[in-house]
């Protein structure tokens, strides 16, 4: 597979335990469906599945998936709610995040986490578990 942003054959690099397709070049990180969870910072409900529980299907980037190759990955925001945007595939599920993005996930997850007495952070952690 080859980096959505500028061809470079992917690397395998380790991330919590979990082999993730890793660009040296742009610093990217694809993520095959369900990996997202599984790299991030504990938390209560699952944090792929609420950002991808409202795709905009209109907000398509310039971006092709990796594994999928001529699909176009649509913009998510993480959790939904936050300003932080990954790449996300329709077709297989697969996400891309460029370079800090990982980093930004978790700082927000910490937020979240440490922010539990927040009405807000107890309705959205019911939203996270909520099976539709």
């Amino acid at each position: 597979m080859k980096c959505p942003k500028d061809e470079t054959a992917f690397k395998v690099k380790e991330i919590e335990g979990i082999n993730v397709e890793y660009c040296e070049t742009c610093s990217g990180v694809f993520l095959k469906h369900g990996e997202l969870q599984n790299i991030t910072h504990p938390t209560a409900g699952d944090v792929e599945y609420s950002s991808i529980e409202n795709i905009d299907s209109t907000r398509i980037t310039e971006l092709n998936c990796p594994l999928c190759v001529d699909e176009k990955m649509v913009e998510v925001n993480f959790a939904s709610f936050s300003d932080i945007v990954m790449k996300y595939c329709m077709k297989c599920g697969g996400i891309w995040l460029e370079k800090g993005e990982l980093d930004e996930i978790n700082k927000e997850i910490d937020k979240l986490n440490d922010d539990t007495e927040h009405w807000e952070h107890a309705f959205r952690v019911f939203l996270a578990k909520l099976p539709f």
